[in-house]
């Protein structure tokens, strides 16, 4: 699952109330463990009909379980259900409560028994389905299913947690135009008496209910290569954009035959369904068989890698389209087949699907891309915690709600990065064997950390306690202080190396091995360490001064260091180690050495040169450190690169050469750039050069052609910058729902910024609470605390009981504490 959320006034509510902004610390909230469980679901079928206009769910489930002990009495999870009847035991009552159905048993079951239980219901979901009207149709909608965190007891009756798994049956009957995709195989499709189609899936293989799916609405499909010539792969997108669908997914095929031949074990499921859906959930959801995407994926050559929202403000994204699609297809090995055994260990699905993106980063476009990807995981989680404050292990059971837990820079990012370590510590072979062992010992099950740590045990022999104890079960990185002195008359090198993190709770010394890479004018080899004392010194022999002595040059380790160094060393470490290497020199260079000639003109020479494209573009990027004469000569190169990520990077380092040089380049950029990425980063980077500038000329370019409207993203952001009361009928109209969610977020925010105590504003937002759009629903709520609305009182209050879904409701609690604090 790739979950984004980038929206100011989200993230002010979710940690302006928290002392972690203070010191560095583990989060705190509600323990989680294993559920308890009183029987075990074998099989679940649901026969649904759909209201559309009025939200509404009819349906008929049949629930085949057998009791895991004595059962006089057990539940269903049911939140807010109007239950019409239950059968399937003579004698059996039930009692419905706002979040569950009580059944009562005439007689005690035990687990020899089977029961087979039918409940007709009907609803009107708070979570978990999205019903979104489609706006090039608009007696039309988009009907779409997320279920992480418990939000399908919203629409089905069922167990709510993912220690359970059992196969599925979805009969689904809708009018014509709709389609309906779900888990698994289509058996039947058939058309009834009232001119309804029903769909007939079948999901033989045992999932949890949170991977249970369905989609509705008007797609058109189109087919891919079959993986090894016999599992199906298929796209559906909304009509009209089966072009950009073959180009979005045009890879998916090639994936799940690398995934499957890097880890032996072959892809699991009977096929594999792609949605694109107009302002889905979440960014996407791994459904076993059938992934959900943002249509933010769908796009042509013309686009940039974003999945999105738009990097407006970094040369890159960790969530690239590439990534994003692979990372969906990479759980249905980690996350789908092998499932956490509860939420605090959530990290054996996340982790390992944003660190099997990366390895088809390196299977697709080569080692260098790997470590670049690496690279900036560990920027964002690193930028995080020097933000926050906060440190956890990456198995974390304490949290009030899911989007704590799926916390992108530890969960993702940092998780990631630390299996990418793993790896280095056991190295290639051994390493994708124990994965294949983990694999094939668990499959279909679900895991714990344990699980993993044992599985490597009985793979390759190595006892990890020490890593598992350092990155799993703690959090937090090392602090490395770095020297080194050459020794001429011993030839040798005298290297010194420091931990100076501060010891804290989950934070402690770390064991590591690292790589020393060694350059003299004769050779170039490296050396291998183990550090794990608060300091350590290492001699090495070499014959002749080194011209570089580079410190985890290959990126492997997820530590920060300080290792200073002249600028000869530095210009000779960002032309020739390896890619990270490369660019923590370029970054040392143009922080330490701004006005020394040489770093200008290193940095020139890295731009014209042939070196991987992320080197280049952080050079580009730098020079905004620099801004000397040379160095604007320098970016007139890069503004110049035939890649449009080396330009990007460019235009975000002009607003540092100020006003009088960034703002007359950056509207040549704007009007004369042939990438939209470039145009809409220039826009954004204009504003914030001359935030009291005329708005005109950005408003020019609204509604400029673009993948996503990312130049009208970048425009209404740029408005939010310049404050200018003459762009808010601009901005709010943006706001509604002719607009994809991300501009509507950024109107939203830019509307905040203008007119905090506009009561239109207040409505809107309070409107929005009710959204069929998930992102703006949780913006909405966070804005209004944020903004201390006090008539919001009572809809955030009625959130909170509802407690229909915790991404709503803890955030709808904290609003109202920062409402009641500022009536205090």
């Amino acid at each position: 699952m790739k979950r984004v959320i980038r929206f100011r006034y989200v993230v002010m509510i979710l940690f302006l109330c928290s002392s972690v902004l203070f010191s560095q610390k583990l989060p705190t909230g509600a323990f989680h463990d294993n559920r308890p469980r009183d029987y075990d679901i074998h099989h679940y079928k649901a026969e649904l009909e759909f209201d559309f206009e009025n939200r509404k769910v009819t349906g008929t489930i049949t629930i085949k379980l057998t009791p895991l002990r004595e059962l006089n009495s057990f539940s269903l999870d049911a939140i807010g259900m109007r239950i019409q009847s239950v059968s399937g035991v003579a004698g059996m009552t039930f009692k419905s409560t706002s979040t569950t159905i009580d059944l009562t048993l005439p007689q005690s079951k035990m687990p020899k028994d089977t029961m087979a239980i039918v409940i007709n219901y009907e609803c009107n979901p708070q979570g978990g389905i999205y019903f979104r009207r489609d706006q090039n149709n608009t007696k039309l909608f988009y009907v779409s299913t997320y279920g992480e965190g418990g939000l399908h007891a919203n629409w089905l009756p069922i167990y709510n947690d993912v220690n359970d798994k059992f196969s599925t049956e979805m009969i689904v009957a809708v009018p014509p135009p709709y389609v309906v995709i779900a888990n698994g195989e289509l058996l039947d499709q058939s058309t009834r008496s009232n001119g309804k189609v029903a769909y007939h899936w079948l999901q033989k293989l045992p999932h949890p209910n949170y991977l249970i799916s369905i989609y509705i609405g008007d797609f058109e499909k189109g087919d891919l290569a079959p993986a090894f010539g016999e599992i199906p792969l298929s796209y559906w997108v909304p009509r009209g954009r089966l072009a950009e669908g073959a180009y979005a997914f045009r890879n998916s095929t090639k994936m799940i035959e690398y995934f499957s031949r890097r880890f032996n074990y072959r892809y699991p499921w009977v096929k594999y369904d792609q949605i694109a859906v107009p302002d889905y959930a979440i960014g996407a959801m791994e459904h076993t068989g059938v992934t959900g995407h943002r249509a933010s994926v769908l796009r042509d050559a013309s686009a940039p890698d974003d999945f999105g929202p738009p990097a407006l403000e970094e040369i890159t994204s960790p969530w690239s389209a590439e990534a994003t699609i692979s990372h969906e297809a990479a759980h249905h090995w980690f996350g789908n087949s092998l499932t956490c055994r509860n939420l605090s260990y959530i990290w054996l699905n996340e982790s390992f699907a944003s660190y099997l993106m990366m390895l088809w980063d390196e299977e697709s476009l080569g080692q260098d891309q790997l470590r670049y990807s690496v690279l900036v995981a560990k920027d964002h989680y690193f930028r995080f915690v020097r933000n926050h404050h906060m440190i956890r292990g990456l198995e974390h059971h304490n949290f009030d709600n899911t989007n704590a837990i799926y916390n992108t820079e530890h969960t993702y990012l940092k998780g990631a990065a630390v299996l990418h370590m793993l790896r280095a510590v056991l190295g290639d072979e051994p390493y994708f064997r124990a994965l294949s062992h983990y694999l094939h010992k668990h499959e279909y099950s679900n895991v714990i950390s344990e699980d993993l740590k044992i599985a490597i045990e009985e793979a390759t022999g190595e006892n990890l306690h020490w890593f598992f104890d350092d990155w799993i079960a703690n959090g937090g990185h090392p602090n490395f202080e770095v020297s080194y002195r050459y020794l001429a008359e011993k030839k040798s090198i005298d290297l010194n190396v420091s931990q100076v993190q501060p010891i804290v709770k989950g934070q402690d010394l770390f064991k590591l091995p690292v790589k020393i890479t060694i350059a003299t004018p004769s050779r170039t080899w490296q050396e291998r360490v183990w550090v794990e004392n608060e300091s350590a010194r290492f001699s090495f022999s070499c014959n002749e001064k080194p011209l570089m002595v580079s410190f985890d040059g290959e990126g492997d380790l997820i530590a920060e260091a300080k290792f200073n160094k002249d600028a000869d060393e530095l210009i000779y470490q960002a032309k020739h180690d390896a890619v990270p290497g490369r660019i923590g020199a370029i970054r040392e260079l143009s922080n330490h050495f701004p006005v020394d000639n040489r770093t200008a003109a290193a940095l020139s020479e890295i731009i014209a040169s042939n070196a991987f494209w992320a080197v280049r573009a952080e050079a580009a990027l730098s020079l905004g450190s620099v801004r000397t004469p040379a160095a604007q000569q320098a970016l007139e190169v890069a503004l110049k690169a035939n890649d449009y990520r080396i330009r990007k990077g460019a235009v975000l380092a002009l607003p540092k050469f100020g006003v009088a040089i960034a703002e007359p380049r950056l509207k040549q950029v704007i009007t004369k750039d042939a990438h939209t990425d470039v145009v809409a980063a220039a826009i954004l980077a204009l504003a914030q050069a001359n935030p009291k500038q005329d708005p005109s000329f950005i408003a020019r370019q609204l509604g400029r052609k673009s993948w996503y409207d990312e130049i009208t993203i970048a425009c209404v952001r740029a408005f939010g910058v310049l404050k200018n009361v003459s762009m808010l009928a601009t901005i709010k109209s943006y706001s509604d729902n002719r607009y994809n969610q991300d501009v509507r977020l950024a109107a939203l925010q830019g509307w905040a910024d203008l007119a905090p105590a506009d009561k239109e504003l207040q409505k809107t937002l309070l409107d929005l609470t009710h959204s069929p759009v998930y992102a703006l629903q949780q913006a909405a709520i966070g804005m209004l605390g944020s903004l201390q609305v006090k008539d919001a009182t009572a809809r955030l209050q009625a959130i909170v009981e509802a407690d229909a879904d915790a991404n709503l409701s803890v955030p709808a609690r904290e609003a109202l504490a920062e409402i009641e604090r500022a009536q205090k």
